[in-house]
Formats: C-alpha cells, structure tokens, sequence
C-alpha cells in the first residue's frame, strides 16, 4: 500500500491548488517543498511587483493631477516605504498558506524530493510512494549565457532595492523587463531596456498596436535597445558596463530579465519515466505525463504558461482528474493576460499577426482611444485598443488593450470568447456608461 494517495511537490499555487482539493477530497495527501510555501508569485512576483507598480501610479496620477483642476506642491516618494509596505503583504504569506494545509488535511514534508522510481521519491533520504504525483515545482530565473552574466540581478532581488538607482539596464522586453522598466522610469531612474528581438513581449501583441506605447515609455525616458545581444557585464567600479554589438552602457543596476526555465532538474525525472528538461515537462492535455500516467504537471513546471492564475486553474484540473481520470482537459482559449506597465497592457485570445501564421481570414481594426470621452474624462494619457475577429463567424479571436483600466476590462472580451460570442452580439449589450467597459462595443469599428 502507497505512502500516500497523491504527493505534491511544489508549494505554489498550482501545488495548492492540487493539493487541497484532493485532500478535502478525502485523499490521503502530502505536500512537498524544499523552501517557503506561498510560491513566486505571492512572494517574489505578481503581488510584490503591484504594490511597486501601484506606487508609480500614484504617483503619476498625482503629478498628473492639474488635468482635473487639481493643484499640488511639489511631489515625491520615499522608496524604502514602498518596500517597507509591500513586505506587509509577502512576509504572512508562508504562515498562512502552512495554516490552510494544515486545516485542510495536507501532510507538510520539508525537503529536496527526487525520483528514485515511478512510484517513490525520496525526501532528504527518506523514501516515499505514492499512487499519484504532482509536479509544481515552478521556474527559476534563466541565466544570463554571457561573461559575467551572474553579475546581474534577477527579479527576485528588486524587491530589495530600497534606492532607485540613477542607470538601470534591463536586459529582455518581455513582461518582467517592461514592468519594472515603466516602474522605474516613473521614479525617475534612466532606463534603458535591451531585447535580442526587434519587438516586446515575445510578439504577444502586434507592431501596429505596441509601437505607440513603446513611444510612450520614450516620453517617460525609456531608452530602447532593439535586436542587441548582450556580449558580456562587467563591474567598472561601483558601477557595470554591459557590452552591446555596437556599445557600451553603463549602469548603476543590471536587471536580467531574459525569462525563466522549469525548476525541475532536482527531480531525476528519467528515474520516474517522465520527459522534461529546462523548457518543462512533457504533459498531455490532461496534464499528464504520457509516458507515466502517475505522474501529473502544473505550471511553470512544464512551461506552456508562466503565469500564477493559469497554473491555479492547472492545479484544479489535475484535481479533477486524480479524482475522476481524464475527465477534465485544460482550456487555454480565452486566457486573459495583463501587463502592468503605466498604463496596463492586456490582452487575451491571439493577435492579427498568429492568426495569419494559421490561415485565418480576419477583421483587425486598431483604435487610438486616448480623447474618446470616456478615457478623455479620465484623463487618461494613453488609451489603446485592438481586436481581432473572425470574417467567416464574426467571433472575437483576440483583443489587446492599452489603459489605466484595461487589466479589469479585458475580462469582458475573454467572458465574450468564453461563451462563443461574436462581434455583432458584443456591440449589441448595454453598458454602464461613461465607463471604460462603454468604449470596448466601438473597438470593432475604425475612428
């Protein structure tokens, strides 16, 4: 008889998320970890970044305040307060998440586990069976494969930076380096941020929708760095220089902000059967390894979407399916994403450009939405909007917004792709008004 029915390894949310279902479930349950449970994004990642990203936006928004009449004095930040406060928020998180496992019935194991067989692991020595495993290791920051690279900080370290530094170089425009990026321009560090691409965010929007905020963060002082490869960082003092093709820069702080690989190489997955390496492990739509079927995946841990709430919502399928098998498939059709730059990117569905990539005849219209009335009231300084339909159907494939608002509005087109809406049926709903939601019936239409 197994040790356990289900064993966890990993104490983030798609960990959690598997772990307490099945355990109030009334499956025999442990979890695993080698480290503090709460995981990246509650303490090192999404949560943290917010209270920093919310700080610059006040901040703006005070400055900013003479657009609605509003006089002010001089204004400033004491960025040792913001981190003070944002520790408020992470520090509970270990004690509170031991709490719910504990409360839930969950078995809490400290501890390197690796395979030593299909059905066992071994924690620290000790070995262990299960009928069931699930991996929820997360990810870790990717090395920066450069001389010197390992003098670079990582997202994890920011959150310490009580002195906003005068340079700061970000190496990588995906979400990381764009987030902190705009964060910091905002308190008046100059950015300069550094991409092997000619494009941000990995092309999860399209040019024509990007290239004004990419003007935008150039108002704010963002300097951009297209399709440069970092050739090596060096100290130089008590500053660095990161070696470009054709220059040099120099800086007080170096983000590496590349990207991050699957936490899994601990795990002597090959004595379990399983395939997987630093891109993530091999899972079905199940999330399920095909190669051994106790064996199940969540989040970063395999790699298809580094995002908190996706694996969250992993981690729920894999409950489902430890409990009925392969009863539940992941859907990732309508997964609404933000970017929390000043002001917010998000989007959800695909752009115009994937959708030529598969075949599909489109309908795009991109709008400059800044002096409609609604954001024009606000006074919003940027206001961007893209959508994407099918011409044969009329249904909503994508949309990329660009707002203070557009992390809470996206959801209104993600539900839309949810139930198989189409275009002419989200023009046709009422909508509070003047809001932000009012203005996304028009997005269909060019102005």
């Amino acid at each position: 008889m197994a040790d356990f029915d289900v064993l966890v390894i990993g104490g983030g949310n798609g960990g959690q998320g598997a772990a307490l279902r099945t355990a109030k479930a009334g499956k025999k349950t442990a979890l695993v970890d080698k480290g503090e449970v709460g995981g990246l994004c509650a303490l090192r990642g999404c949560n943290p970044k917010k209270v920093m990203v919310r700080a610059s936006e006040v901040l703006d928004e005070v400055r900013r305040a003479h657009v609605h009449g509003i006089t002010t004095g001089p204004v400033s930040i004491e960025w040792s307060k913001v981190v003070d406060r944002l520790h408020t928020f992470t520090d509970p998180i270990p004690a509170q998440t031991e709490a719910s496992l504990k409360k839930a019935g969950v078995t809490r194991l400290r501890g390197v586990a690796r395979f030593v067989a299909p059905d066992r692991i071994a924690v620290d020595g000790r070995e262990l069976s299960a009928e069931t495993f699930v991996i929820a290791t997360g990810s870790r920051a990717r090395a920066l494969p450069v001389p010197g690279g390992e003098l670079c900080a990582i997202s994890d370290d920011i959150f310490d930076v009580r002195v906003p530094p005068r340079r700061m170089a970000i190496i990588g425009a995906g979400v990381v380096g764009l987030e902190f990026g705009f964060v910091f321009a905002r308190l008046g560090t100059e950015v300069t941020i550094v991409e092997a691409k000619g494009e941000p965010l990995g092309g999860e929007v399209d040019a024509d929708f990007a290239a004004p905020i990419l003007a935008h963060g150039e108002q704010l002082g963002i300097r951009w760095a297209w399709n440069q490869s970092v050739r090596a960082v060096k100290r130089a003092g008590a500053q660095f220089a990161v070696e470009l093709g054709d220059r040099t820069l120099e800086a007080d702080y170096v983000l590496n902000a590349i990207g991050r690989t699957a936490a899994v190489e601990e795990l002597d997955l090959a004595k379990a059967g399983v395939r997987g390496d630093a891109k993530g492990i091999e899972v079905d739509d199940y999330l399920c390894s095909p190669h051994n079927p106790r064996v199940y995946a969540a989040g970063d841990a395999h790699g298809r979407w580094q995002l908190s709430p996706i694996a969250s919502y992993e981690g729920r399928v894999i409950a489902r399916n430890i409990m009925t098998p392969r009863s539940s498939k992941v859907d990732y059709t309508a997964l609404p994403r933000a970017v929390f730059t000043t002001p917010t990117i998000a989007m959800v569905g695909i752009t115009e450009a994937e959708a030529k990539r598969r075949g599909i005849a489109v309908d795009a219209v991109t709008n400059d939405m800044t002096h409609w009335k609604v954001h024009g009231i606000l006074g919003d300084e940027l206001a961007r909007a893209k959508t994407v339909v099918d011409k044969s159907t009329g249904k909503l494939l994508g949309a990329q917004l660009c707002a203070p608002s557009a992390g809470d509005t996206i959801h209104v087109f993600a539900f839309a792709m949810r139930a198989g809406m189409t275009r002419d049926q989200l023009q046709d709903l009422v909508y509070a008004y003047p809001t932000p939601s009012s203005a996304l019936a028009s997005t269909f239409t060019q102005y």
